[in-house]
């Protein structure tokens, strides 16, 4: 998973900064950066298509409302938000005029390689956890080597942090579901 987490970081950051060095230095871009803490090893997690939330399964928004947790098919899923996507892709108007057609050109191509890389989901089948939990608003599932999966993921060198109540039910849901299924397979 690391090569993966990996990917998704240097293909956001090689994009960014495409679009900041097709511009003067003296101008402001919006950008994106996406970090998370890895520890040594691969995890069972693994990077899948975006889902959508389903109708009365628990689901949970970080209070940036950058990105989601959500639960489908005995599995977790953490992804961008349909508003953090937008809100990267939404274009520059007052500097689109600036850029020139060639400038224009390589911000598409890197904007649109940037959306392919992030309309992913992580994904964490509830099998492969032992238990869920909330950190200081941080929503971490702990898998069955004991390793933590989705904490300390930073998109704008913000940690994704949800509501604090929402985040315990959330939690609370998770655990109950996994309570049920078989237990840590290896």
């Amino acid at each position: 998973m690391n090569t993966i987490r990996t990917a998704l970081v240097t293909t956001a950051l090689i994009a960014a900064s495409t679009l900041v060095h097709a511009h003067a230095s003296d101008d402001t871009r919006h950008s994106v950066t996406i970090s998370a803490d890895t520890k040594d090893g691969d995890g069972p997690e693994h990077i899948s298509p975006r889902q959508r939330p389903v109708a009365g399964k628990p689901h949970l928004v970080s209070t940036n409302r950058w990105s989601e947790i959500l639960l489908k098919d005995n599995a977790v899923y953490l992804q961008m938000t349909d508003a953090g996507l937008k809100d990267l892709m939404q274009p520059q108007a007052e500097h689109d005029k600036d850029e020139g057609f060639f400038g224009n050109i390589v911000k598409a191509m890197a904007l649109s390689g940037v959306k392919q890389v992030l309309d992913r989901s992580i994904t964490l089948a509830l099998t492969d956890t032992r238990s869920a939990l909330v950190r200081d608003g941080e929503v971490i599932f702990v898998t069955c080597q004991g390793k933590e999966i989705f904490n300390k993921v930073k998109i704008n060198d913000q940690v994704q942090k949800y509501p604090q109540a929402s985040a315990e039910e959330f939690v609370r849901s998770i655990n109950r579901l996994r309570a049920s299924l078989p237990a840590c397979r290896t």
